[in-house]
């Protein structure tokens, strides 16, 4: 029976290895949570973090001692042709798009890159270079500003977009903290950000570029001290927070209603270190990405209390950083 609805489509981003070659996509079956084995979609070393937007697929890469981002035009959801812009020493590891800008995170050399991709040949709008070994890690935006977690300096700094990029603020962390990952939510009037060092959830009540701490939730287990938290991820009836923890291999669950967050559950991620995680379109499955052994996992996802649940599905995969899932156009089941 043919139905467009069901079925998903989704790409891995992954870092180069022998058994990892590059951008890999598979297919989501939205009603039972099952995933196809991946197969490899475009070969290039360092594919670590991928995005897409409308026709173009957005990669980091390493080429020939030279890294940066590709820029990758799909037709008919097959590769098209490929613009490369490699000016930095090692691939970034986060890629937004956002309207006609892709903007990239480098961790390593403290850089942000800006691109303009109004024609078929993008161009770069900026460099903003944070410090070297600054740990840039994400990019936000809010309103008219680009927000940049910055790891290492324990601190987001932000950059307004319609001043040139100039620096216009920064929210500051407790030292040794390291902000990671955050998301607002919907109104943006809470922002949530997780720490990598202190394993901490940080929620600030948002007023334009105002930013009031309102509670730090710690989120490990045993003391937190083999905790390493990375991905992030808000519920679209934004009641509910998830967040990927490596070390101790498992998934946080934060319950955000009311006046003070807490969480409610600790689960196995379903293998080893835990990267990117993302909610299927109808958030009753959770895919998580491990990327030292378990491969990308399925796990089924109660809408109404939050938890998660057994993993329904599994896809074998070395090195697995980053996962997406789009509407798969002519699907059959």
């Amino acid at each position: 029976m043919y139905n467009s609805k069901i079925y998903s489509h989704g790409y891995i981003g992954t870092y180069h290895s022998e058994e990892s070659r590059g951008v890999y996509h598979f297919t989501f079956n939205e009603k039972n949570g099952q995933m196809t084995e991946p197969e490899l979609f475009y070969e290039t070393e360092n594919a670590k973090w991928v995005t897409k937007n409308g026709g173009l697929l957005v990669f980091s890469m390493r080429k020939e001692g030279h890294a940066g981002t590709c820029f990758l035009r799909l037709r008919d959801g097959k590769a098209d042709y490929a613009y490369e812009i490699l000016e930095e020493r090692t691939a970034p590891c986060y890629i937004l798009q956002e309207g006609e800008f892709v903007c990239t995170a480098n961790y390593h050399e403290g850089t942000v890159m800006v691109y303009s991709v109004k024609d078929k040949k993008p161009d770069i709008v900026a460099r903003i270079e944070n410090g070297e070994e600054a740990g840039c890690h994400q990019i936000l935006i809010h309103g008219q500003d680009m927000m940049v977690p910055c790891l290492e300096q324990d601190k987001i700094r932000m950059f307004d977009m319609d001043n040139g990029f100039a620096l216009s603020g920064e929210i500051m962390f407790p030292e040794g903290s390291g902000p990671r990952h955050g998301v607002f939510n919907r109104e943006h009037t809470k922002l949530f950000v997780v720490s990598e060092r202190s394993n901490e959830l940080f929620i600030f009540k948002v007023r334009g570029r105002e930013f009031s701490l309102e509670q730090i939730l710690p989120i490990y287990l045993d003391g937190g001290k083999t905790a390493a938290a990375a991905a992030i991820r808000l519920t679209s009836d934004e009641r509910f927070l998830y967040i990927s923890v490596r070390g101790q291999d498992i998934l946080t669950v934060a319950d955000v209603r009311g006046s003070r967050a807490k969480v409610i559950q600790h689960v196995p991620c379903g293998g080893v270190h835990p990267r990117d995680l993302i909610l299927s379109r109808e958030e009753g499955f959770l895919l998580a990405a491990n990327r030292f052994g378990g491969g990308i996992v399925s796990m089924e996802r109660d809408r109404e209390s939050g938890l998660i649940g057994e993993i329904r599905s599994r896809i074998h995969i070395q090195e697995g950083v980053s996962v997406l899932l789009e509407e798969q156009e002519g699907s059959y089941v």
